[in-house]
């Protein structure tokens, strides 16, 4: 159904008893007019990073991508081509005059 929230949550139980039991008595249930999925979460395949599963904002980097922040060594890569794009621009009219 197009613009309705699907809703959902991941709950952490201390026994695999009480999991199941959840499982058992809550899959296929209504609530508030919707039939719930109860079910065990599985790691999705497509992420998985290296021997081990990580979330994608498991690092800074992540992060610091979302919100636009520059790593030192993308603000050093601008800084080095800009001089450089400077330096072209001085020699450019030398490089004219020349012809």
């Amino acid at each position: 159904e197009k613009g309705k929230h699907k809703g959902f949550c991941f709950i952490e139980f201390e026994y695999s008893e009480d999991a199941a039991e959840a499982i058992y008595n809550m899959d296929g249930s209504e609530l508030s007019g919707r039939t719930l999925n109860v079910n065990l979460a599985q790691p999705n395949q497509q992420h998985k990073l290296g021997s081990s599963y990580k979330a994608v904002w498991s690092t800074d980097e992540w992060f610091q991508e979302q919100a636009g922040v520059e790593s030192e060594e993308q603000m050093e890569k601008k800084k080095l081509d800009a001089q450089d794009a400077s330096a072209l621009k001085e020699k450019a009219p030398i490089m004219a005059s020349g012809r």
